[in-house]
């Protein structure tokens, strides 16, 4: 069984993050740890992060999505928590998968929230009280965890202005904030270059003031760092592909784009599509708070316009040339099927979805599934 548990937890490592753009959702590691409805199992078990996992994969249609888990120092000496899994805690947190906030800061579930409100990534939460962003309930269901809606506020359309610097903390190391290639390496995982987010952590602002949450020390500015915000192409409702938009670089998308940084989705379209859809058919742009679409087709896209996940889209003519923006809940159809969008805004499962789980290995004698 140890080996079992093992190999989900290295499962489960493969799908934490740090780095918003990978992210799906932001949670407190320590709520959902506890959360004994979710399995009916024991008052503490790491494994429930996999169940929440699971659910946000499901949710999103996206076989890939991570999670930002936030955690109290405190977790880390939690003996409900086996000996082991206190030890992986504290290795996800040296490699900076995980966030473990200081002792005597904000707690996890703030920490979380501000997480939340300035990447405009959906909290994962039960306490979601007072919160006016997305915010979901991971909750038991006769077909396993799921998320419930809890309230669909406002989200930015791109991360807030403090995720347009780099920052560096003065303390040596630092997971979060340190040069690259100094996080610690599972000795016995995949080389450290792969090891590590692509991308920083928002800061955390006191006063104003950019903080790491590890350290509580005030970040130094290093200069400007272009935003980003990650899209992806749904086909038939299940995410076929992920990439990022950056203030920098605008992206093309289209049947084969003869760009370095293009999007091709020729391997998704059936015959029809690929006389439809041009080789270069839009382009994406970030302007600031605004995420922009740019025709550059022959036969023209649909924009899906809604101001919810629950909305029936409005459907409007994009033609060449022509520019619109794209609000947190819009997607561009380039043909039936294939519809481009927030990654982290869908309105729910598709039905008969193939995610995979990343519990699949997981010991019935460990976690009790329903």
């Amino acid at each position: 069984m140890r080996f079992g548990i093992s190999h989900v937890l290295d499962s489960i490592e493969r799908r934490v993050s740090t780095d918003p753009l990978a992210a799906g959702g932001v949670t407190d590691l320590g709520e959902v740890v506890r959360r004994t409805d979710l399995d009916g199992g024991r008052p503490a078990h790491l494994l429930r992060l996999g169940l929440v996992i699971d659910a946000l994969s499901r949710h999103l249609s996206d076989p890939r999505v991570a999670v930002y888990a936030v955690a109290d120092r405190t977790l880390l000496s939690d003996t409900d928590l086996t000996a082991n899994e206190r030890m992986v805690i504290r290795r996800w947190s040296d490699d900076g998968k995980v966030e473990v906030v200081r002792a005597g800061g904000p707690t996890a579930a703030l920490r979380a929230r501000e997480v939340a409100a300035l990447t405009g990534l959906p909290l994962l939460t039960r306490n979601s009280t007072g919160y006016p962003g997305l915010s979901y309930a991971p909750a038991p269901t006769p077909n396993g965890a799921a998320l419930i809606p809890q309230m669909i506020g406002p989200g930015p359309a791109a991360p807030a202005p403090a995720l347009g610097r780099q920052w560096r903390c003065p303390e040596p190391g630092c997971a979060s904030f340190g040069p690259p290639g100094t996080r610690n390496a599972d000795p016995f995982g995949p080389p450290p270059e792969t090891t590590e987010p692509e991308g920083p952590p928002p800061p955390q602002l006191m006063n104003g003031r950019p903080h790491c949450p590890r350290h509580g020390t005030p970040l130094k500015d290093l200069g400007p760092r272009p935003r980003a915000v990650t899209l992806a192409a749904r086909v038939d409702g299940m995410v076929w592909h992920r990439f990022q938009v950056t203030e920098a670089e605008p992206v093309p998308v289209g049947r084969a784009p003869e760009e370095a940084n293009g999007v091709g989705l020729g391997l998704a379209l059936d015959d029809r599509g690929l006389r439809w859809v041009s080789r270069s058919h839009l382009r994406f742009e970030l302007r600031g708070h605004s995420l922009q679409v740019v025709d550059t087709s022959t036969n023209g896209s649909t924009l899906l316009l809604r101001t919810g996940p629950a909305d029936q889209p409005r459907r409007a003519q994009l033609n060449r040339g022509e520019v619109a923006p794209l609000t947190e809940w819009d997607t561009v159809e380039l043909y039936e099927g294939v519809e481009l969008g927030r990654a982290d805004r869908a309105a729910g499962p598709v039905a008969g979805a193939q995610t995979g789980s990343v519990m699949a290995e997981a010991p019935t004698q460990s976690i009790r599934l329903p």
